[in-house]
C-alpha cells in the first residue's frame, strides 16, 4: 500500500504524542521502584514490564497508523519524546514521587498508631471479661460434675 508523503510527517507527530503516553507508564514503574528502594527482582520485573508495554504500543500504532509497516522515525519519535520529557519533567517527578511518599508513609503510621491504639482499649475491655467467663464456665463445669467425695456417699 502506498503511503502519502504528507502522511510520513503526521505518523512522526502522532509517534511523539505516543511517546508521551510510553514515558507515563515508565514513570509509574519508576515510582514502584522508589517505593521498593531498588530490589533486584523488582527492577527486573519493571524494566520487563515496561520492554513489554513498549513494545504492545509500538506495534498497535504501526497497525493503527502506518498500516502495520514500523519504520524507524515511529521509533525516534518514541524515543526523542520519551528523552525529553526525562530530562526535563524527569527530575521535577522523582522529587514530587519522593515528597508523596513520605507523607504517605507519616499519614499511614498515624493511621496504624490510631488503630493499635483503639485495638489496646478494646482489649484492655475485654480481656477481664472474657477471663471472668472462662473462669465462670470453669467452675460451672467442676459443680455439675461433682467431686469424687460426693459420689461415694
Amino acid at each position: 500500500m502506498a503511503l502519502y508523503q504528507t502522511f510520513h510527517p503526521i505518523v512522526f507527530l502522532f509517534s511523539l504524542l505516543w511517546g508521551i503516553f510510553i514515558y507515563i507508564a515508565y514513570e509509574v514503574l519508576r515510582f514502584i521502584r522508589v517505593i521498593a528502594r531498588n530490589n533486584k527482582t523488582v527492577v527486573f520485573v519493571t524494566d520487563l514490564l515496561f520492554m513489554i508495554f513498549s513494545a504492545i504500543v509500538a506495534f498497535m500504532f504501526s497497525l493503527a497508523y502506518n498500516f502495520g509497516q514500523l519504520r524507524i522515525y515511529m521509533i525516534v519519535g518514541f524515543f526523542l519524546s520519551f528523552i525529553v520529557l526525562r530530562l526535563t519533567l524527569g527530575r521535577l517527578s522523582i522529587v514530587l514521587f519522593t515528597k508523596f511518599y513520605s507523607i504517605f508513609c507519616t499519614f499511614s503510621r498515624k493511621i496504624i498508631k490510631f488503630f493499635k491504639k483503639v485495638l489496646a482499649k478494646l482489649l484492655k475491655f475485654f480481656t477481664p471479661l472474657v477471663y471472668n467467663l472462662c473462669k465462670e464456665k470453669r467452675v460451672l463445669f467442676f459443680i455439675n460434675k461433682g467431686s469424687k467425695n460426693d459420689r461415694r456417699k
